[in-house]
């Protein structure tokens, strides 16, 4: 008879405040996020996706680390918490997670759930390897590696169906990358990817986010004209949020002027007016005209919003509204998508169902392709 299910739960609760503040990143920058207004998600997040799993097991046995580490979230949805020894300091630090994640593996936990991006993701990687499945929540910024749910109800759903298996000796799991970037080249618009190695990640298909992908063999005339189309058609009386990612930027480009790739730049009159613009930059500006969205696709992922360019909030999109949004991506990377759909997690669940749907998006100076979108 198989034992039962024993889960790890690490949630690093400086996860992800640097996204709305326009900051790629926390690492190291948690001061700053928060000085910025920036808000902590990663717990409430872990809570998501508790409550998800307490819906069919109430009574799981969680092995968490102290406090703000993954003991308040599993406190909130009242699962019963054997702590680690590791006791962080007001501010958690990656030798907490490390130090965590490696005494759930001497307690023989069957999987380690985790809240964070790819920084917490490379911090348990480091200290379990392949010798114990993970999977991540996702509430980090940039969450490049393929470790994650595609959003934190799934991430619960996913553990609940593990805890349900009579044989987890069936349990088929994939190899997926750990990758992270370095955040201080990151805002210099200099990517740095590296990959840490590949961890043991349950395989449930269409409910994993698959890993950043980079190298595309892009339509470049295509994706440049449909960037010129874009330009051209600019309404003088409107603000414009551009970005992240290079097919966006091309937009930006066609105006002559020169963006922040990894960030959103603001335009009226077709030119720049504020680079790399956090929330609060955007919601003010947008206060004084319309405003409308020009985005671009995740190549892998397949994300439009809610990966990477989180200072086009909720809020922000509300004040655009969906008929606002355009999307413009190359067809090769489109086509490249292994799901063929587009993925948005804003955040805010009833968001996220307003925006799935059909969505046309602009691949050539005049050819669309529909598109499915989905919440994630």
């Amino acid at each position: 008879m198989t034992r039962r299910f024993r889960l790890g739960l690490i949630v690093n609760p400086l996860a992800g405040m640097g996204g709305r503040v326009g900051l790629k990143g926390t690492d190291g920058r948690a001061e700053e996020a928060l000085k910025l207004g920036a808000r902590p998600s990663s717990n409430d997040r872990a809570v998501r996706a508790l409550k998800r799993l307490a819906a069919s097991h109430p009574s799981l046995t969680i092995v968490a680390a102290h406090g703000a580490m993954g003991q308040d979230a599993a406190n909130e949805t009242r699962f019963l918490a054997e702590l680690t020894t590791v006791s962080p300091g007001a501010v958690t630090t990656a030798s907490d997670t490390v130090a965590a994640a490696r005494e759930m593996h001497s307690r023989n936990v069957d999987l380690i759930l985790f809240s964070g991006g790819d920084g917490t993701a490379r911090d348990v990687f480091e200290a379990v390897g392949d010798d114990v499945p993970m999977l991540g929540i996702p509430a980090g910024v940039k969450m490049q590696s393929g470790v994650f749910a595609t959003s934190p109800e799934i991430a619960g759903e996913i553990v609940a169906a593990l805890a349900a298996m009579p044989d987890r000796a069936k349990v088929t799991y994939r190899a997926s990358e750990v990758m992270d970037v370095d955040e201080d080249l990151l805002r210099q618009d200099a990517i740095s990817p590296r990959l840490y190695g590949y961890a043991r990640v349950p395989h449930f298909p269409l409910r994993l986010q698959n890993a950043k992908a980079r190298q595309h063999a892009l339509d470049e005339a295509a994706v440049s004209a449909a960037a010129r189309r874009l330009a051209a058609g600019m309404d003088r009386d409107c603000l414009y949020a551009v970005g992240a990612g290079r097919t966006a930027k091309r937009v930006i480009e066609a105006l002559g002027e020169k963006g922040t790739l990894l960030g959103t730049d603001l335009v009226e009159n077709g030119k720049i007016v504020a680079r790399d613009a956090n929330e609060k930059m955007i919601l003010e500006r947008a206060s004084e005209r319309p405003l409308k969205l020009i985005v671009g696709v995740v190549g892998g992922h397949g994300y439009v919003l809610g990966r990477g360019n989180q200072e086009l909030s909720p809020d922000v999109i509300r004040r655009a509204g969906r008929d606002n949004i355009t999307i413009i991506a190359s067809q090769e990377k489109l086509m490249a998508l292994p799901d063929k759909r587009l993925l948005v997690e804003t955040g805010d669940g009833a968001l996220d169902r307003e925006l799935a749907g059909y969505w046309r998006v602009v691949v050539g100076p005049t050819d669309e392709m529909v598109m499915k979108m989905v919440a994630a």
